[in-house]
């Protein structure tokens, strides 16, 4: 009922002020190259727990947004700006649900793997989003669909080979 109800609004509010806009896809860009960094340290073909990763997923995703706002809310208090318009609480709101989104797909992927691709698929979910952020935002803004679709490719085949390659190295 209250999303129904304020859905529309916080939609336009964040679609009609790019600098939100931007910081939110900054924050989702940030949450999957991270959550790449985060699942390459340790091997993937050592025994591990679904659920040791997918803590790894929610706390990389979400402490990335949660430690970010913390930031930020010092930085808007230490140094005022009056040009500067996003509301604080607002950006958290959409920068938590970016990286919901995220987690929630890396956790679904992992979930459905077998335990040897696991981690694996957490990392290809993040290379896959990455690259869909990257040609969306591209399309959003004017570029052509065959340039956004080869920005979004470009960028999701770079995330995929570094995926990959942890995978392939095994250690």
């Amino acid at each position: 009922m209250l999303v129904a109800r304020y859905a529309p609004t916080l939609l336009t509010q964040t679609i009609g002020q790019p600098a939100m806009r931007r910081e939110v896809d900054v924050m989702g860009l940030t949450v999957c190259l991270a959550l790449l960094g985060a699942l390459i340290a340790g091997s993937d073909h050592e025994p591990h727990s679904k659920f040791d990763l997918i803590v790894i997923v929610w706390v990389t995703t979400v402490g990335l947004v949660l430690t970010h706002a913390f930031a930020l809310m010092l930085a808007v208090w230490l140094v005022k700006d009056p040009t500067y318009t996003i509301k604080p609480a607002l950006l958290l709101g959409f920068q938590l649900a970016m990286a919901s989104l995220i987690a929630l797909t890396a956790t679904v992927v992992a979930l459905l793997a077998s335990s040897d691709y696991d981690r694996l698929g957490a990392r290809m979910s993040a290379a896959v989003f990455l690259g869909l952020l990257v040609g969306i935002e591209l399309r959003a803004h004017g570029s052509s669909p065959a340039r956004s679709l080869a920005w979004g490719l470009i960028s999701m085949a770079a995330a995929v080979g570094l995926a990959t390659a942890k995978w392939v190295v095994g250690s």
